[in-house]
C-alpha cells in the first residue's frame, strides 16, 4: 500500500522532513498512541509533533478530531486511546512514514510524559524578591519530601532555566547534593 504524498496540509511551522500530508499526520498520531504504554493527553500529542516541527499545529488538531470522529481513537478522562479499529492497520500504514519522523515523534511524546510525571512528583516554586528570584526545588518520593533546595536567580529567565534543568532530572540533582554532603 502506498500513501499519496501530495502536499495537502498547511506547512507553517513544519521543518524540512516534516509531514505536509494530512493522511500521514493521522497515521503518525495513530502510531504514537499505539506505541506509548501510558496513555497521552491530546495536548501532549499536539506538542510532541510541534517540538521538532513534524507537523502544523492546526493540521494535528484537525487530524485528532477526525481520528476521534472516525472511531480510530477514543478519549476517556482526558487521555487518548487507540480503538480496535485503529489497531488493525496502524502497523502496515506506519511503514509508509519516514523512520526518523516516527522515532522523533515517539521520543518527544515519551519525553513529554516523563516531564509531566516529574512535575507531578517534584515541585519547583519561583518567588520574586527585591533583587531577583528564589527558586525552591523539592524532591518528593511517595509523598515525603526528601530534599528542599533554594537557590537565587538574578532574573526570571534564569529562574525558569533552573526549574527546567531540575525537572529534567531531579534524581541527578538529589544524588549530586547527597554525594557532596557525604563525601
Amino acid at each position: 500500500m502506498s500513501i499519496d504524498n501530495e502536499f495537502d496540509a498547511f506547512a507553517e511551522g513544519v521543518e524540512p522532513g516534516g509531514l505536509r500530508n494530512r493522511t500521514q499526520i493521522k497515521i503518525l498520531i495513530t502510531f504514537i498512541v499505539s506505541r506509548i504504554r501510558e496513555p497521552l493527553k491530546d495536548t501532549m500529542i499536539i506538542e510532541a509533533l510541534q517540538i521538532h516541527g513534524l507537523a502544523n499545529y492546526f493540521e494535528v488538531s484537525q487530524a485528532l478530531d477526525e481520528l476521534f470522529d472516525n472511531g480510530i481513537l477514543t478519549t476517556a478522562e482526558g487521555l487518548v486511546y487507540i480503538t480496535p479499529k485503529g489497531s488493525l492497520s496502524v502497523d502496515e500504514l506506519s511503514q509508509e512514514l519516514p523512520k526518523s519522523v516516527k522515532e522523533t515523534a515517539l521520543a518527544d511524546a515519551l519525553n513529554l510524559q516523563i516531564l509531566e510525571k516529574r512535575e507531578s512528583e517534584n515541585t519547583v516554586e519561583i518567588n520574586k524578591t527585591e533583587s531577583g528570584y528564589f527558586v525552591t526545588c523539592r524532591v518528593i518520593h511517595k509523598g515525603d519530601s526528601l530534599m528542599e533546595l533554594t537557590v537565587y536567580a538574578a532574573d526570571y529567565e534564569q529562574a525558569e532555566q533552573i526549574k527546567h534543568r531540575f525537572l529534567k532530572d531531579p534524581s541527578y540533582v538529589y544524588s549530586t547534593v547527597i554525594t557532596s554532603l557525604y563525601i
